[in-house]
């Protein structure tokens, strides 16, 4: 039995920013929808994605991640 490699999902890079429109060197980016959000947009709007600072909700998509 040959187990296949499954490839992760990308959850931090550049990119351009959904919610800017810029593109820029650190993202987060959503796994499971591919939103992404640049850092300066994250802390900028921090309540908008996280309560505790360790996990960040995806408002596309609504499921959570880890920073």
């Amino acid at each position: 039995m040959v187990k296949e490699k499954t490839k992760k999902k990308k959850k931090l890079g550049p990119g351009v920013c959904n919610f800017c429109g810029k593109k820029q060197p650190l993202c987060y980016i959503c796994p499971n929808c591919g939103f992404t959000i640049c850092q300066r947009c994250f802390i900028e709007h921090q309540k908008l994605f996280t309560q505790n600072g360790i996990t960040w909700l995806c408002i596309n998509c609504s499921s959570w991640h880890t920073l």
